[in-house]
């Protein structure tokens, strides 16, 4: 009879339990300090190539079937971007950026081959060793603030080049609109977070990839099945990701954690009891005035909070929104196709606060890429979530995650972090 072999030996992941996807996956996540000292570039096309190589090893070629609607339409997006920047640059003759060329190929199109490989092969990977992954960047990143925090005592630095950003002779001195991921930045100095605190970056590229990628081990750690690791690794990403200072997770992920216990609540208790439950609520709340005044106050007070944390920012987005939004209504000969490229900034001086941006539906897609971009990426989105939710009872969590992803989409871009956690989502196994 055959010894079992535990996942686990005390602490530490017994190596020979893994297959390979998992072995890939966890060096994927160990290595994360380093992708961040490389510049967070083209690395879906290093692990394409990891993949070609390997298969040309193993079978000396790469059989894959015809891809699913979500893998050619992601691959057919990034193509779309691709040719509507170098049409554009053609027809208004400026010399096109190497990231221009760069991140459509790397972010879209080598991301879509892995994903059309991923559905496949059926790789999965296994929650624990996910999270297990995940526990030690946490751990990391812990121990990166207590330095920051307690050691620098988050003082004014002069952020060194990543080695990308050495490689494309990025200017020495860091200015806002020349990448962060060029430059070493593992807090903002001159933002706040939290009373007392800066945001915090740690080893992404921005904020807002780090609370995505956070928020994502929250609701990761809510389907561990060892509770005191779930309750730890959960405590933990929530201060990361109160650390990092960005409102729109903030606001998004009590959602998403709402709608989770809903639905658990409605399973054990069945829905009708659920239906009276909330319709005893709503009456209390809408019907008694102070109650209704009261949670009124509450909701009023807390909006008003989060967005008077960094009121520069909520107004020139404001701006930032208004405008793109009259680019779209007025030039309607660019409705179809979008416009491309970001337009002029609201804020003279800098450059990040330019129209068609710090949205990815407003900006993204709607200004940049127009209706048939829009189309496109859309049907990529709603495919991919309708295949997670006819293979929902393995994955119990990823529909939520890409809950939580839509709702940032109206005041967030399309982050790095985004991608990498789709794809781990389509691998993962309970």
């Amino acid at each position: 009879m055959k010894k079992k072999e535990y996942l686990f030996s005390g602490l530490l992941i017994r190596w020979s339990t893994l297959n390979q996807p998992e072995k890939v996956v966890v060096f994927a996540f160990l290595l994360i300090p380093i992708w961040w000292l490389w510049g967070w570039r083209l690395l879906f096309f290093f692990l394409l190539l990891g993949i070609v190589v390997y298969e040309y090893r193993q079978q000396k070629k790469v059989d894959l079937k015809f891809p699913s609607l979500a893998a050619s339409s992601v691959i057919l997006f990034g193509a779309y971007t691709l040719i509507s920047v170098s049409v554009y640059a053609q027809l208004s003759n400026f010399t096109l950026s190497k990231n221009s060329i760069f991140s459509p190929i790397d972010e879209w199109i080598c991301a879509g081959l892995i994903l059309w490989y991923i559905q496949n092969k059926n790789i999965r990977v296994r929650l624990q060793v996910v999270a297990w992954s995940c526990s030690i960047i946490v751990l990391m990143m812990l121990v990166a603030w207590l330095i920051i925090y307690f050691g620098l005592q988050q003082a004014h630095f002069v952020p060194s080049r990543s080695i990308y950003g050495l490689l494309t002779d990025k200017g020495e001195r860091f200015i806002p609109g020349l990448g962060n991921s060029n430059y070493l930045l593992p807090y903002f100095p001159t933002d706040k977070s939290l009373p007392g605190m800066v945001r915090y970056v740690y080893f992404f590229h921005g904020p807002e990839s780090l609370a995505l990628f956070v928020g994502f081990i929250c609701l990761l750690a809510l389907d561990i099945k060892n509770r005191l690791w779930s309750l730890l690794l959960f405590i933990a990403s929530f201060f990361l990701l109160l650390t990092s200072g960005t409102r729109a997770v903030w606001v998004a992920l009590p959602v998403v954690l709402f709608i989770r216990y809903f639905f658990q609540a409605a399973k054990l208790s069945g829905i009708w009891l659920l239906c009276v439950l909330i319709a005893i609520i709503s009456y209390t709340t809408l019907s008694i005035p102070a109650v209704t005044d009261l949670v009124l106050n509450r909701v009023t007070n807390t909006t008003d909070a989060t967005g008077n944390l960094r009121r520069d920012s909520t107004e020139v987005r404001a701006k930032i929104y208004h405008r793109t939004y009259e680019a779209i209504i007025e030039d309607s000969d660019s409705l179809i196709f979008g416009h491309v490229l970001p337009g002029k900034t609201v804020l003279p001086g800098y450059a990040p606060a330019m129209v068609g941006t710090h949205s990815f539906i407003l900006s993204s897609l709607l200004y940049r890429s127009g209706l048939v971009g829009t189309g496109i990426f859309f049907t990529y989105w709603i495919s991919l979530l309708w295949w997670l939710y006819q293979t929902r009872n393995t994955r119990p969590m990823c529909l939520l995650i890409f809950a939580l992803f839509s709702l940032t989409f109206t005041t967030m871009e399309f982050e790095t972090t985004v991608m990498p956690i789709s794809l781990i989502c389509v691998m993962l196994d309970n």
